[in-house]
């Protein structure tokens, strides 16, 4: 029941943008599901709750990881959680977004973290990636020049984040992906 209702806050305040709304948690999902299914050990609530939550805090701005962790505790708290299955969602909430954790050294306290961690870090990637990257430029009004720039600066660099051998593979997968379709879409800009 809880985790069918963090599903519906995720719906609500996340919309239906392609980039980072609600679509964006069901692939993450499914991510996450694949990566589960070959690690093993891991609570399925908790994973659930996590992906479902790991990102409701995106239209308050940003840290968006630290508003989604605020709202998830309210959230949790509010239907009468246990304390530690709401520490260990806000901790994989806050450790999900690379930068946050590093800047404010948030390290994992379980493998669901991890696991949504690099769900996330996979969305970002491929032909998917490559949409994401555009859409959510062209909303922030990030140019063309800084979107191409940011496959390099960061897009790229997420393959090396990856904690399980599942997700380096898949990774590995859909960076070939996204460097091909990048380099067609250079190829045709004369970039």
């Amino acid at each position: 029941m809880v985790v069918e209702e963090a599903r519906e806050l995720a719906r609500k305040l996340l919309g239906g943008g392609f980039s980072h709304g609600y679509p964006h948690v069901e692939r993450v999902m499914r991510h996450a599901e694949v990566i589960a299914g070959e690690v093993g050990g891991v609570d399925r609530a908790l994973l659930e709750l996590a992906v479902y939550l790991h990102d409701v805090g995106r239209p308050l701005g940003e840290p968006h990881a630290y508003y989604s962790s605020l709202i998830a505790r309210g959230f949790l708290v509010e239907l009468g959680c246990e304390e530690q299955l709401v520490r260990l969602v806000v901790n994989a909430v806050e450790y999900h977004s690379y930068s946050y954790a590093r800047a404010v050294k948030v390290e994992p306290l379980s493998v669901e973290a991890k696991v949504l961690s690099d769900a996330d870090k996979l969305d970002a990637l491929g032909v998917v990636g490559l949409l994401r990257a555009f859409e959510h430029g062209s909303q922030t009004g990030r140019g063309l020049t800084e979107t191409l720039a940011h496959f390099d600066e960061k897009l790229f660099k997420l393959r090396g984040l990856m904690h399980f051998e599942v997700s380096r593979r898949l990774a590995a997968e859909l960076d070939e992906r996204l460097k091909t379709t990048l380099s067609w879409l250079r190829d045709e800009l004369r970039m």
